[in-house]
This record gives structure tokens, C-alpha cells and sequence, in this order.
């Protein structure tokens, strides 16, 4: 039978790098932890994870880990954009082949990491944002989040319908600014002409939200309803007779 154990090498003990290398050690696979800052290796080090301190910027150093030997994968999981960036270049000079997978908040590191050989670049903040959509509509799950992890905190999440007559008809989501006015965050809109996925509004292209598009939004309980008053489409203007 085939071995499927593979040698992975993580970069970064960061709460990210560090749940990472557990997944990946309670499915069986080799990984090792390695990082280039001392404070990080140590707090690692008090959680219980074993994590090697090492010079990522000294290329007998990722060798010495099993960067271009005996390593199957190379998670680039700093904390820094540029470190990451870095060492995707780095990881690839001496292993071309290596699969690597980086992790990045910014649209423009995301470019480079591909750019610099990343196999696979993760957008946390697009995930986390995704998940709580898809959980939106999985009513159990829905109700048991509203009752702890959103009770906990006072936040709702709501899907707000866009009507005719409303003051969201005819908007781009860059011009809602509901954060200023309602104490609310966009975190996109299902657009029907498009199907139902969720257009993120940290997405670079302009969505203008037309009547029968579904924003969704997320905040305090409180700010909800004069969001929602002011929602009500205005009544038509009476000409005089």
C-alpha cells in the first residue's frame, strides 16, 4: 500500500502556522515548525508545540529543514507579508518543483506570492466572510451561532433585501459608507442575475446592487433598526392636480 505520509515544513509559529501543523499532525503527516523569531518560537514553545528557531534568510538553513531533500509541501506562514514573499522566492530557487502555500489579507501580496511561485495563496479574511454566509443558510447552525458566538457579543447578521425605492437601488457598495452611518459592516451582496454567491465588498470590481440583490450585513443589534427605517422606499411624489 501506498505511503501517503508526507514531510511538511511549516513557516511560522503563528496562531495560523501553529493550527496548521496540529491539523496536519492528527492526519498522520510528518510536519516540522520552524520560525525566525525567537519571542514566537518561545510562546510556541509554552503552548507545547515543538518549533525550531532558524535563519529564514539563509538558504544552508532551509535546506537543513528539507527544503529541496526530503520536504513534500512548504506552508509560508508568517506573520509579515515580505517575509513570506521572501521565502516563496527563496523555497523556489532551491526547490523549483516544492508546492508551497502561503497565506495573505492583501489583494496585492496575494499577486506577488503567485508571482514569486506560490502553488497556493489562502485569503483568510475572503474565507472567514464566505463561511459565514454558507452558515447563514444552514438554519441550525445559523440559530446555535446567533445564541452564543454573535449573542456573546451583541452582533447580528442579516440579509438585507435591496428594493426599488430603497436608498441602496443604484448604489456601488463603496458608497453605502453603513459603517459611518449605522455602525454596520458590508460584507457583500448576492447578486440574483449572477447566481447566489456572495460578492465580497473587499472585492476590487464596483458591484452596483440592483432591486432583487441581497446585501449582507453584519453589526450591533441596536443599529439595525434605523437601518431598517430608513430602508422603507419613500412614497411616491402627488402631482398637484
Amino acid at each position: 500500500m501506498r505511503n501517503l505520509c508526507k514531510r511538511i515544513v511549516v513557516v511560522g509559529a503563528t496562531p495560523v502556522g501553529l493550527e496548521v501543523a496540529r491539523q496536519l499532525t492528527q492526519r498522520g503527516q510528518a510536519v516540522s515548525i520552524v520560525d525566525d523569531h525567537k519571542a514566537d518560537v518561545d510562546k510556541a514553545h509554552s503552548q507545547g508545540f515543538r518549533v525550531e528557531q532558524i535563519n529564514l534568510q539563509d538558504d544552508d538553513e532551509l535546506r537543513r529543514v528539507g527544503i529541496g531533500d526530503d520536504a513534500d509541501v512548504l506552508f509560508a506562514l508568517h506573520n509579515d507579508d515580505a517575509s513570506n514573499v521572501f521565502l516563496v522566492i527563496s523555497a523556489k530557487a532551491i526547490a523549483p518543483e516544492l508546492p508551497v502555500v502561503s497565506i495573505s489579507g492583501s489583494r496585492d501580496t496575494i499577486e506577488r506570492l503567485y508571482a514569486a511561485g506560490a502553488t497556493k495563496v489562502i485569503d483568510p479574511y475572503r474565507i472567514s466572510g464566505y463561511k459565514i454566509y454558507e452558515l447563514m443558510h444552514r438554519s441550525v447552525i445559523a440559530e446555535t451561532m446567533e445564541r452564543t458566538v454573535f449573542g456573546k457579543v451583541d452582533l447580528d447578521i442579516a440579509e438585507i433585501y435591496v428594493e426599488k425605492g430603497s436608498f441602496l437601488h443604484g448604489k456601488y457598495l463603496d458608497e453605502l459608507y453603513l459603517d459611518e452611518r449605522y455602525n454596520l459592516i458590508v460584507l457583500g451582496v448576492v447578486d440574483r442575475h449572477l447566481g447566489d454567491h456572495l460578492i465580497f465588498a473587499t472585492d476590487p470590481r464596483r458591484h452596483r446592487m440592483d432591486h432583487g440583490d441581497v446585501l449582507v450585513v453584519i453589526g450591533p443589534e441596536d443599529a439595525f433598526a434605523r437601518f431598517h427605517s430608513d430602508l422603507k422606499p419613500e412614497p411616491p411624489v402627488e402631482e398637484p392636480v
